[in-house]
């Protein structure tokens, strides 16, 4: 009985210790501009239909991303993200841009082999 109590008085008091931090206060700079990370250019930008309907591919995500970027620097930060997972293959299935920011929705693709695409891209991207 003296062991349970012990026990039961040991968690209580370790648990109320942990407290959690109050503030959610991030400290830092945003850069301005995206930077195409080491081996960006692996990945290429498809049409959504084409990679869908090939055999070769798989879909590994589907992400939304919203900016305060251009269309170019944010298609450069999707393949950015492409390449950190593993993907080599990107689409668009929604993009929408105004003077103050970029909306996408974006797929992730992986593929064995890829579809037919134009060289170079425009724009770098």
């Amino acid at each position: 009985m003296f062991k349970k109590f012990t026990f039961l008085f040991s968690l209580l008091l370790l648990a109320s210790c942990n407290t959690f931090p109050n503030g959610n206060n991030v400290y830092g700079t945003i850069p301005e501009g995206s930077t195409p990370l080491r081996g960006f250019s692996k990945v290429s930008v498809h049409p959504d239909k084409l990679l869908k309907m090939s055999a070769n591919c798989d879909l590994v995500m589907k992400i939304e991303i919203i900016q305060k970027k251009n269309y170019a620097q944010t298609i450069m930060e999707l393949k950015n993200r492409a390449l950190i997972i593993g993907g080599n293959a990107v689409s668009l299935s929604t993009m929408k841009e105004s003077n103050s920011a970029t909306y996408m929705i974006g797929k992730i693709y992986l593929c064995s082999k890829k579809p037919y695409h134009l060289h170079p891209h425009p724009l770098g991207i």
